[in-house]
């Protein structure tokens, strides 16, 4: 997962919802936020989100009965970087209409915007930031959707592992994404009774021939790439050129098009974790998933899960009818199980949730194939 600072707008409200409302004398609301990058070079991706906070909004307010309150949802452009994140947050939280706020898109703007909604007492949902830091603050208002990188790390072990690998080797550089994971990698291997040998190298200045050297020293039977496959994938085509043969493995910083457009011939066969579900497998998204793609086109995984960040907070309001900000982070705290697009969720004390998975692709013919998920659940089917 990109770890790039997302750039935007200072003190820009965009896209505010004006959602139609059916006529009564007294319609009671929700009002949610969504911060994220909406002007600037990441912007297409904020963008992304948003559609998918608008998707569910619309999809609640079409189906719900004369008693349910109706969504409504304003989206305010970060700039993702961390001081307009900083300034945004003070927006979303300064409307004491807002009960609950989703964003952002990049660890760097999430955690330095962390201490405004704790202070307001604002539940913040995070849809896509997995840095380990994001919940490691002692905040008890923060509840993360994706899988967190060091868990992330330790199902990637325990799958290569359990497919016949012994003598397995992460390399990861000294990036933003990838160290959390690499060190949750090697831990769940030696729980495993397996030693598992890791090599890393500048993200700034990379150095792929000794980064390749280093690794062979080692003969791994299984080379696990845990970082982005904008700055590691030149580290692919160099160890098959010095003679490795054996299979790869990457996390989701590689289940992305360049793997299999740039990488095609290095990358086959590889197998690549990544939180986004395989669809077709969970037969409890399909309503939602042909929904989205009927009014939107296809459920791209960022607006998957500001999809799913408005389901859970949905969930949480109409299980415990929460009408104050306290109330809605108790609700989502410890409202049991919320089924969503993108899994179910239960959160923990942390706000990371229980029973962390993902799913496993290959590359084949040029394509992502699913394989299998990290562990059974009641979600997929396989």
């Amino acid at each position: 997962m990109n770890r790039r600072d997302f750039v935007g707008g200072v003190g820009t409200t965009v896209g505010a919802a004006t959602i139609p409302l059916p006529a009564a004398t007294f319609t009671p609301t929700m009002r949610l936020a969504v911060v994220c990058p909406q002007t600037g070079m990441d912007a297409a991706v904020g963008r992304q989100l948003v559609m998918g906070v608008r998707a569910a909004v619309d999809y609640y307010n079409n189906i719900r009965s004369p008693f349910d309150r109706a969504l409504l949802y304003e989206a305010y452009d970060d700039r993702n970087t961390a001081s307009d994140a900083v300034v945004q947050a003070s927006f979303a939280t300064g409307n004491p209409d807002t009960l609950a706020t989703i964003g952002h898109l990049s660890a760097a703007s999430t955690l330095a915007a962390l201490p405004s909604y704790n202070s307001a007492q604002m539940p913040l949902v995070v849809p896509t930031v997995t840095d380990d830091r994001l919940t490691s603050q002692g905040y008890r208002n923060v509840f993360r959707l994706p899988t967190k990188d060091s868990d992330e790390g330790g199902l990637v072990a325990q799958y290569a592992i359990a497919t016949g690998s012994k003598a397995p080797h992460v390399v990861t550089q000294d990036g933003d994404y990838g160290p959390a994971v690499a060190a949750g990698f090697v831990r769940r291997a030696g729980a495993l009774h397996l030693s598992a040998a890791q090599t890393s190298f500048s993200v700034d200045k990379p150095n792929y021939d000794k980064a390749a050297a280093d690794v062979l020293a080692h003969a791994p039977d299984c080379v696990v790439f845990a970082g982005n496959v904008d700055d590691m994938g030149p580290l692919l085509p160099m160890l098959r050129a010095k003679g490795y043969t054996a299979r790869f493995m990457a996390t989701q910083g590689f289940f992305d098009g360049l793997t299999v457009s740039q990488y095609g011939k290095e990358s086959e066969g590889m197998v690549v974790s990544s939180s986004v579900p395989y669809y077709p497998l969970a037969p409890t998204t399909t309503r939602d998933v042909s929904d989205y793609a009927a009014h939107y086109g296809p459920l791209t995984p960022v607006a998957a899960y500001g999809y799913a960040a408005v389901q859970v907070i949905m969930l949480a309001q109409r299980r415990t009818l929460a009408a104050s900000r306290l109330l809605m982070t108790r609700a989502l705290a410890t409202g049991g199980a919320y089924d969503t697009v993108t899994g179910s969720y239960t959160f923990g004390a942390s706000g990371d949730p229980f029973d962390a998975n993902c799913y496993f692709y290959v590359v084949r013919d040029g394509k992502f194939a699913y394989d299998r998920q990290a562990h059974r659940s009641g979600f997929m089917l396989r």
